[in-house]
């Protein structure tokens, strides 16, 4: 696709403010886990980028260390971003889905220097293999219209097929989860009404599943805050609009993976887990308050039936 160069340094100075004003009002749980590491390296990048191309472009022929600089160079520096952007999105998906698995606790866990250490170095390391890639490993050609370098007005910049695959699995993943919970809950909840009793009570008694039962409150705390950016994203995918991949990869659809993974890891590991007052995650978007209730309705249930199975002994 091609776009106007004002176009462009418009689209990549509204995408720095945006992710830096994520990043410093989450600021806190930014610096607990890979994603919240990826989120600050991919901001300070983003406004590298910004400055690098705002100074080509309005300073018009530049030379630095003896090299001319011109606006060909813009369109090479969106291209560059583009491919590079456009290979990370599954790396750094799959790595923050891991750095949870291994280290998520609803205990507050004091950040060793280990985790310090190995975040900025995990995050350096998919930069530069990413690069690496781009350079040498993908066939890289960059494409720029003919003519003066001078007086180029637009630059071809290319979507990302990784944030499509990404977000079509998310999509689904929610999808699939969301059906499992109206089929378990929705004849409970309609008995429920039917008989004169409470609705939500009804659907909280109704589950002896207890991983559906956590699944039900785990997708709703997820829906309640992702709800507009779940609406936003299959609007983008039905209506197949095209982004550029620098565009496509930012702070805010990083956080939305990282409630994502989040929320799954707290699903899949909930018999396991032993619920604080007020669980800590690194999380500013989500608050999983539910899941403390979940562990005690399971817990409750658990005990109900040990005293009934204990009462059927005894007669």
């Amino acid at each position: 696709m091609e776009t106007p160069i004002p176009t462009l340094l418009l689209v990549l100075g509204g995408k720095c403010l945006l992710n830096w004003a994520v990043v410093l009002a989450q600021r806190g749980p930014m610096v607990r886990s890979f994603l919240g590491t990826f989120c600050v390296s991919l901001a300070a990048t983003d406004l590298l980028l910004s400055l690098a191309v705002s100074a080509i472009f309005f300073l018009g022929d530049l030379s630095v260390l003896g090299l001319r600089l011109t606006r060909y160079h813009i369109c090479l520096l969106a291209q560059v971003a583009c491919f590079t952007y456009g290979q990370l999105h599954w790396p750094v998906f799959l790595l923050g889905g891991l750095d949870f698995a291994w280290t998520l606790s609803p205990r507050p866990v004091r950040l060793g220097w280990a985790r310090r250490l190995a975040y900025p170095s995990g995050v350096c390391a998919v930069w530069a293999s990413a690069l690496l890639w781009v350079f040498s490993g993908s066939g890289f050609d960059p494409y720029i219209e003919g003519g003066p370098h001078l007086l180029l007005r637009q630059c071809r910049v290319f979507p990302s097929p990784q944030s499509t695959q990404v977000g079509v699995v998310l999509l689904l993943a929610v999808g699939v989860a969301l059906l499992c919970c109206c089929l378990e809950f929705l004849p409970c909840r309609n008995s429920g009404i039917a008989m004169g009793g409470g609705g939500g009570a009804s659907v909280t008694r109704c589950c002896q599943n207890a991983t559906r039962h956590c699944l039900y409150r785990t997708l709703a705390d997820f829906l309640s805050t992702w709800y507009a950016f779940v609406i936003l994203l299959v609007a983008l995918l039905l209506l197949r609009v095209e982004t550029p991949a620098f565009l496509d990869m930012n702070v805010p659809w990083l956080c939305f993976l990282n409630s994502f993974l989040i929320g799954a890891i707290c699903w899949w590991r909930s018999p396991t887990f032993q619920w604080e007052r007020d669980p800590v995650f690194p999380d500013g978007f989500c608050r999983w308050h539910f899941l403390r209730s979940v562990s005690a309705d399971i817990n409750g249930r658990k005990t109900e039936s040990s005293r009934s199975s204990h009462r059927n002994r005894i007669h």
